[in-house]
C-alpha cells in the first residue's frame, strides 16, 4: 500500500476527531467572527452570520480545495447551523462581552491549534510533502480569519505585526510533522502540538511578544514617507 492508503488507514484508526470537538472548533471561530461583525464593523445580521461562517469554516474548506479531496468536509448541514447558531450566542452574550473576552480568546486560540494540527495531518495522509503539509495546517488556522479580514476590507491581522498567531500554527504543525513520524500515539502527539500552539500564543500575548514590520528592521528611511 502507498502512504497515502496507509495514512487514511491510520488516520481513521489512530486520530478521529470526535464530531462534537470538531463543531466546536468550528462554533468558537465563528463566534469570534460574529463578534468581530457586530463590534468593531456593526455589520446587520446578514453580515454578521456571513462574515461568521466565513472565520468558522473558511480555512477548512480552503485546505479541502487545495488537496482537491472532492466536496470541502465543512459543506454539510450541521457545520453551516453551527456557525449560524454561533451568531445568535454572540448576540446573546453582547452585553457580558468584555468580561468573557478573555476566556472567547483562550477558546479561540484553542481553536485554531486543534485546526492546524488536524489540517496538518489531513494533508499528511493525502500524500503531501511535509512542508506543504505544515502551510495547509497553517492555511487551515488561520485562514478564515483571514477572509474575515478581506471581507470587513481591513488587513488581515496576521500580517499587521499583531499576536504570534501564524507562527504559532506553524512551529506547532512542524512539531507534530516531527512526531507524526516517530513512534508516539498519533492521539499524544496532536494533544501536544495543540498544547504548544497554544502556549506560544497565550505567551505572545501576556509578554506582549509580536513580529515587528520589516521595514523598522531596515536602515533607510520609509519611501511611503
Amino acid at each position: 500500500r502507498n502512504r497515502a492508503t496507509i495514512g487514511v488507514a491510520r488516520m481513521n484508526t489512530a486520530l478521529t476527531v470526535p464530531l462534537w470537538l470538531d463543531l466546536l472548533t468550528v462554533g468558537i471561530g465563528a463566534l469570534q467572527g460574529a463578534l468581530f461583525a457586530i463590534f468593531y464593523k456593526r455589520f446587520d445580521l446578514v453580515g454578521v452570520i456571513s462574515v461568521a461562517i466565513l472565520t468558522g469554516l473558511g480555512g477548512g474548506i480552503l485546505r479541502d480545495l487545495l488537496l482537491a479531496v472532492g466536496r470541502p468536509a465543512a459543506m454539510q448541514d450541521k457545520y453551516i447551523l453551527t456557525a449560524i447558531t454561533s451568531c445568535l450566542v454572540a448576540i446573546l452574550i453582547g452585553r457580558w462581552y468584555k468580561k468573557a473576552s478573555r476566556a472567547v480568546v483562550f477558546l479561540d486560540s484553542a481553536a485554531m491549534s486543534l485546526f492546524a494540527v488536524a489540517g496538518t495531518y489531513k494533508a499528511i495522509v493525502n500524500d503531501t510533502s511535509e512542508l506543504v503539509a505544515i502551510l495547509l495546517g497553517v492555511l487551515t488556522a488561520v485562514g478564515g480569519g483571514v477572509l474575515r479580514d478581506v471581507v470587513c476590507r481591513i488587513t488581515p491581522q496576521i500580517f499587521t505585526g499583531g499576536p504570534l498567531y501564524a507562527t504559532a500554527s506553524a512551529l506547532g504543525a512542524t512539531l507534530f510533522v516531527i512526531l507524526e513520524k516517530s513512534s508516539l500515539d498519533l492521539n499524544v502527539a496532536l494533544g501536544i502540538s495543540a498544547i504548544t500552539i497554544v502556549a506560544i500564543q497565550m505567551a505572545s500575548l501576556r509578554f506582549r511578544i509580536h513580529l515587528k514590520p520589516v521595514l523598522d528592521s531596515l536602515d533607510f528611511e520609509d519611501p511611503s514617507k
